[in-house]
């Protein structure tokens, strides 16, 4: 067996995982030890481990328990997948180097774990032979207490120098709650067992006295065998709570470089990532990569998030799509990338910034020269080889697939899918896929686990589709827009639902007569709403007042893009929350929405309906044009669990349209359901809907509209909490992802994460829920902190915001840092 065929056989995708040492080949794919060809994380298969046996923790004895399936010819290789311990990372620095070789060593013989049991058991065997002393007075239990309470100081004190060898090699002398715990009880435990020691060895029958003494001594055997409980529970939480977790350090706060063998966001949890980044010129098919390539990513078994930023233009420019490949669900971006994908010299300067030491270029050799890391492809020859250029997309999608050792049938079916009866694409990608297996000597990031049953389950979909689905939920049958980015994505989604289904679409001549057509859809019994952006909504202010007066629903779908004026109008900023709260002249209820997720577009989506029919109000629901855009999974959604309710009464003669009611919803009709006069004027109005100027009726009908809204804050969701700590970062909308992946990378169990997606109004159960904190953090993806502005209005105290306002989303690796900053700041 050649290497090239070892590395056929690496354990994924249904193939067997083999192995070679010196020469031979062993078939390990039953070992409980090589699950999927990783080999607890460490190493996978389809490679020759000669060389790695010396830094593991067993011998060549393990390979007895293998069957030989041939033999491997010529010398060892270098496996296209690095099997280099991750201890030997960094090794041109000096001290990184002897860093390494004492983890290397430590790993082998685990000096702290072999010591440490010793002092726990018999602080808890003195703690035990104490109590029974106290109840017995038998010296046979006495001397047994003093003689195994010292055995157990010294061995702390053994204990305690491997101890903190491994909190330096392995943690950077991370400052974490669990590490800075066991090193105070750690010292406290000693220092008492000294104490104790010596109040024996000055009076051995202090034991049977009732003096100061007598009771101290008791009392420091009994506690310290309490403290080695604590020690023994923040040790399990190290090892398995922080145990792959490298801290901060200040060379990775640099960058968050990786090494060779973890991606760019490597969590000390289960789950484990890579990041490919594919930049070119618009019209050079990113957006068709993006499609294949995660498509193809999930018929394999992994959990994708993808997300893009582009230039305002139609064609050439320089933009980039993200794809992140996972073995668990993840839901945001991070700057660094594993691998980046080049089309054009432009992308490949680009995106430059975004790589770290580890990551691999893949660029075309007709405008690149060969650099370390860098693999060059001929994509455009390649592609021109199958009649045209344009070919390099799905040529270099081969590339990919090959050089990862991929299913090749997962991609070829995705393109079939794709370009249905175009067979050259299908032709490019075959020789694109072969030329990847042919890559050699390179060091690709390891292949997060498949999880084919997990992701068989899930869905591929953007935002902007959920949104739609979530107001089809709702029962929306009429929308008008005038198109405006990001918002046009849900406008021509429901244009294609209306070939399907009885909806109404209208490309109105603005966005002044959209909100307009919007309330008059309302008016005559339609379920409507309008999507925009900033620069629209602006000129909706009037008709949102027209809304508030004449109690007309109104849906209003606003994509936040950066402003003002025409900002940056395809890139994504929180930058409206102040104009959804306070657009339109006058006083009169409104409710904002801000989903996170791809379910709470769907939820939220389908929430607006609701509460705009019920409260004859206008609802805005925050998007932008990262959550719009971006591409992450979800699993199928009962849609027959969303029940449209009816909020129209048929009227009777004496009809009242504004009857001032206790919670001040007054009965809404339309026109021809009853025999009831409906009257609705922009004026001030009385009961009937008659114009008055009466101020006492004013007062009345100002008040009455003002009732609703202490029947929406009794209405308002409260925000969704998760962890136990007490600094909330608090955040809303889109953010969510972000926060989320950042705190679980952190795993500081001082952390909670407050995730708002009803912003307004704010009820006293959605505040009282931030009152446990004892402090808050809002992170907020615009420069003025609006929503924690928001929050202060109702007393509630913010210590500290992290704001962003560059036009990208927040990013995990960045948003870490940001966070463990703040929190610092704090302490």
């Amino acid at each position: 067996m050649t290497i090239d065929e070892l590395k056929r056989y690496n354990g994924q995708n249904g193939a067997r995982a083999y192995i070679a040492y010196k020469s031979v080949v062993y078939d390990v794919t039953n070992s409980p030890f090589w699950k999927n060809g990783d080999h607890v994380g460490e190493h996978t298969a389809g490679v020759d481990l000669t060389s790695a046996l010396s830094n593991a923790p067993h011998g060549d004895e393990v390979f007895k328990e293998f069957a030989v399936v041939g033999k491997l010819e010529g010398s060892e290789q270098i496996s296209l997948v690095t099997q280099t311990p991750k201890t030997q990372e960094h090794q041109n620095d000096s001290h990184e180097l002897f860093k390494s070789k004492l983890k290397t060593w430590y790993k082998k013989y685990h000096p702290h774990p072999a010591a440490v049991h010793f002092p726990i058991a018999l602080h808890l065997f003195a703690a035990g032979m104490d109590i029974l002393f106290l109840i017995t007075l038998n010296e046979a239990y006495n001397a047994g207490v003093f003689y195994s309470f010292f055995i157990a100081t010294v061995m702390g004190l053994v204990a305690m120098v491997p101890g903190i060898l491994s909190w330096w090699i392995n943690y950077n002398f991370s400052m974490q709650r669990a590490f800075v715990v066991k090193l105070i009880v750690a010292s406290i435990t000693l220092l008492l067992g000294v104490v104790a020691i010596y109040i024996y060895y000055e009076n051995p029958h202090v034991a049977y006295e009732h003096s100061f003494q007598g009771i101290l001594y008791h009392a420091i055997v009994l506690v310290t065998g309490l403290n080695v409980i604590i020690l023994g529970y923040y040790g399990g939480k190290i090892t398995w709570g922080y145990g792959r977790y490298q801290t901060l350090t200040e060379d990775s706060k640099k960058v968050l470089n990786i090494t060779k063998h973890e991606s760019a966001v490597s969590h000390h949890s289960a789950s484990q990532s890579i990041s490919i980044l594919i930049g070119g010129a618009a019209g050079t098919g990113i957006a068709t990569l993006e499609k294949i390539l995660s498509g193809a990513f999930k018929k394999n078994g992994f959990y994708i998030f993808s997300t893009k930023e582009y230039m305002s233009r139609v064609r050439g420019g320089s933009n980039t799509t993200l794809i992140r490949i996972s073995d668990a669900p993840i839901e945001a971006p991070c700057w660094k990338v594993d691998i980046c994908i080049a089309l054009d010299s432009l992308a490949l300067e680009h995106m430059q910034e975004r790589w770290h030491e580890n990551t691999i270029v893949f660029a075309d050799e007709a405008f690149s020269e060969k650099k370390t890391n860098m693999i060059l492809v001929a994509m455009k020859d390649s592609a021109k080889k199958f009649g045209n250029a344009k070919y390099a997309n799905t040529y270099i999608a081969g590339v990919l697939f090959g050089a990862l050792r991929l299913d090749k049938s997962s991609l070829l079916e995705n393109i079939a899918e794709h370009f249905k009866d175009d067979d050259v694409n299908r032709d490019v990608a075959e020789s694109g896929y072969e030329e990847g297996m042919k890559l050699e000597n390179i060091t690709l990031p390891k292949l997060p686990k498949s999880d084919l049953e997990g992701v068989k389950k899930l869905h591929l979909m953007d935002g902007t589709t959920a949104s739609g689905f979530g107001f089809l939920a709702g029962g929306c049958n009429m929308v008008t827009a005038y198109p405006m980015s990001p918002s046009t994505g849900v406008l021509n989604f429901m244009a294609d639902m209306s070939k399907h289904l009885s909806i109404a679409v209208e490309q109105s001549e603005d966005e002044i007569a959209s909100l307009n057509m919007v309330l008059g859809g309302w008016y005559s019994g339609a379920r409507a709403m309008t999507t925009t952006s900033g620069g629209g909504f602006a000129l909706m202010g009037e008709a949102l007042s027209l809304s508030g007066m004449t109690e007309t629903p109104a849906v209003i779908y606003l994509a936040q893009r950066p402003g003002p004026a025409t900002g940056l109008p395809t890139r994504s900023e929180q930058g409206d929350l102040n104009m959804a709260l306070y657009s339109g002249h006058g006083s009169f209820p409104r409710i904002v929405l801000a989903p996170g997720s791809l379910r709470e577009c769907i939820d939220y989506g389908y929430l607006a309906f609701e509460m705009a029919d019920k409260y004859q109000s206008p609802v805005i629901i925050l998007s932008d044009q990262y959550l719009a855009d971006s591409i992450s999974m979800i699993e199928k959604v009962e849609f027959s669990s969303y029940e449209q309710r009816s909020y129209i009464v048929q009227s009777t003669e004496g009809y009242v349209r504004y009857e001032d009611t206790k919670n001040g919803i007054s009965p809404r009709t339309v026109p021809g359901f009853g025999k009831g006069l409906i009257c609705a004027v922009g004026d001030e109005h009385d009961e009937r809907g008659q114009i008055t100027e009466d101020y006492k009726m004013r007062e009345k009908m100002v008040a009455k509209r003002a009732r609703k809204n202490d029947e929406l804050t009794a209405e308002a969701i409260a925000p969704e909490i998760s962890g136990d700590g007490d600094i909330a970062i608090i955040g809303w909308g889109s953010t969510r992802g972000a926060i989320c992946e950042s705190l679980e990378y952190l795993n500081n169990p001082r952390l909670s994460h407050v995730h708002f997606a009803w912003v307004h109004p704010l009820g006293k159960e959605q505040l009282k829920s931030l009152e446990r904190f004892k402090y808050r953090i809002v992170v907020e993806n615009n420069a003025d902190g609006a929503f924690a502005n928001q929050l202060k209005l109702y007393d509630v105290k913010i210590d500290n915001q992290i704001l962003q306002s560059n036009g990208f989303s927040f990013f995990v690796d960045q948003l870490s840092i940001m966070i463990e900053k703040s929190v610092k700041e704090l302490s």
